[in-house]
């Protein structure tokens, strides 16, 4: 079951879509749905991904500007086994 990105607020096009295929392609592999929204964090030049699914699982993950997809991918991956 894929991660489904809801809203990317705030986040330039060229970085919005490298942002959401990274988190979707983390997702591949889950056995369980789960959603996302993205938005711009400017308090820390960086973006905020808030993940959620089930039984209440709920988690914020703070993304670089300059993080590479594979280095998103692994971060989302690593914040799913928690």
């Amino acid at each position: 079951m894929p991660i489904t990105v809801f809203d990317v607020k705030g986040v330039p096009g060229h970085r919005r879509e490298r942002i959401e295929a990274a988190v979707v392609s983390a997702g591949k592999n889950v056995s369980r749905s789960y959603e996302a929204w993205i938005a711009a964090d400017p308090s820390k030049g960086g973006f905020r991904l808030l993940i959620t699914g089930p039984q209440g699982f709920e988690r914020t993950v703070t993304i670089a500007v300059d993080d590479a997809p594979a280095v998103i991918a692994d971060r989302v991956r690593e914040t799913l086994e928690e």
